[in-house]
């Protein structure tokens, strides 16, 4: 690793641990206008599962992967997830603390999944996402689907970005297409800010008017996704192989020899 992007790894983890901690303690609140510091505010269970999936996939998923206890930590530290998701869950902190049951649990299966070896089948990360996609759809009315929105989106984007466009990330042997990968990291910029405006400016009513004030709840997962993606592939360079190209049908020109 080079000097620099060690620089670079030192920063986001410092950066992510500010924002933490600024955002639980009130930090910001003392020192920002209230606006900016509620803004920060909000995306806190994002930065919280920034910290949580990047060091994962940088410190620990490599020291694990192929050992026999690969599996007991991974299962240890998800069973972890989940009782501090429950345990904020029954308990009767501030807001600000409690909101975080939604990155534990998210964590406690977004770890697991992590872990698994690459390649996954293609057609299996697809059908897993529409699955998804459809019990959001169907179940949308419930209070678990209402309620874990930033889990569940969070769940969503995942195989999206890991194993379908920066396979990269998790399998240097995969090959990537760097203007999907960009194509996708606009989208993940614009999709919230559309959200947001068919919400709040524009209003919808019935089924529409559903999905929208649905869509834009987990703002934070759109963010995870974005600044996960951009720092392990585009800081950390972690972009596997460039795609392959079609050989060409014409026979390459004849080499020239340097004539001593």
């Amino acid at each position: 690793m080079r000097a620099d992007q060690k620089t670079l790894r030192i920063g986001f983890y410092a950066l992510l641990t500010v924002l933490i901690v600024g955002v639980l303690f009130l930090v910001f609140n003392q020192v920002l206008p209230e606006s900016v510091a509620r803004r920060i505010g909000r995306n806190s269970e994002g930065y919280v599962l920034l910290l949580l999936a990047a060091g994962w996939i940088e410190f620990v998923r490599p020291k694990l992967a192929g050992t026999s206890r690969e599996w007991a930590v991974t299962f240890g530290a998800s069973a972890f997830c989940v009782a501090m998701g429950l345990f904020l869950l029954a308990t009767d902190f501030p807001s600000r603390f409690r909101t975080l049951n939604e990155t534990f649990l998210g964590a406690a299966v977004l770890l697991p999944y992590l872990q698994l070896r690459r390649p996954l089948p293609t057609r299996a990360v697809v059908g897993g996402v529409l699955a998804l996609l459809a019990a959001i759809v169907v179940f949308n009315r419930t209070a678990v689907v209402t309620d874990l929105a930033e889990t569940l989106v969070f769940l969503l984007l995942a195989p999206i970005g890991f194993d379908l466009i920066d396979k990269g990330i998790l399998d240097p042997e995969a090959e990537t297409s760097p203007p999907l990968r960009y194509t996708w990291y606009a989208a993940l910029v614009v999709a919230p800010i559309v959200f947001s405006i068919l919400e709040y400016q524009i209003g919808f009513s019935g089924l529409l008017g559903e999905a929208t004030r649905y869509a834009v709840r987990p703002a934070e997962a759109f963010i995870f996704m974005l600044v996960i993606e951009l720092y392990l592939a585009v800081v950390m360079g972690s972009t596997g192989r460039a795609e392959a190209r079609v050989p060409s049908a014409q026979p390459p020109p004849a080499r020239r020899t340097a004539v001593g």
